[in-house]
């Protein structure tokens, strides 16, 4: 059940990168996801326009968003859940929170770009209004049965 009282969502920076590759881990654990280190992390939160959003429950990381932003567009560098808070609204929760901080900016657009069988991520872009705008033959390597293709899925932020 989703305790919106006990939640808090903040932005972070490089001194979280340990953090963060920690809880990515965890979160692609047994999937062929490419791992990412602390090393890359702060490389990737050092561009400028790279941001990093952690939500809490009761004072506790249970996941992030990662999200480049240029001009009026974002893009969601990667997104996860620890596995224990999947499935009850909390992914939901971060990305309709970043949307609405994204329209207060008066930014466009919003896309990224997803795994075609990551089915449980597909059903919480397309809860909040993204569509399949594309298709990148290929682009995810899988360690056992060749590539898989991305879905890229956006949304229109700003009517």
């Amino acid at each position: 059940m989703l305790e919106q009282q006990e939640i808090n969502i903040s932005q972070v920076g490089i001194e979280f990168s340990d953090l963060l590759s920690q809880m990515h881990d965890i979160s692609f654990d047994g999937l062929p996801e490419q791992s990412w280190g602390k090393d890359d992390f702060r490389k990737m939160l050092e561009i400028a326009g790279t941001n990093a959003y952690v939500v809490d429950l009761h004072e506790q990381p249970i996941g992030f968003i990662l999200v480049r932003e240029a001009v009026d567009e974002a893009e969601i560098i990667t997104f996860c859940m620890l596995p224990k808070w999947c499935n009850n609204g909390y992914a939901t929760l971060l990305l309709e929170w970043l949307i609405r901080k994204l329209q207060q900016r008066c930014f466009n657009r919003l896309f990224l770009e997803v795994r075609e069988n990551n089915e449980a991520a597909i059903r919480v872009y397309k809860k909040c209004s993204f569509k399949i705008v594309g298709r990148r033959t290929g682009y995810y390597k899988n360690h056992n049965k060749g590539n898989i293709d991305a879905l890229v899925m956006q949304v229109d932020i700003i009517d």
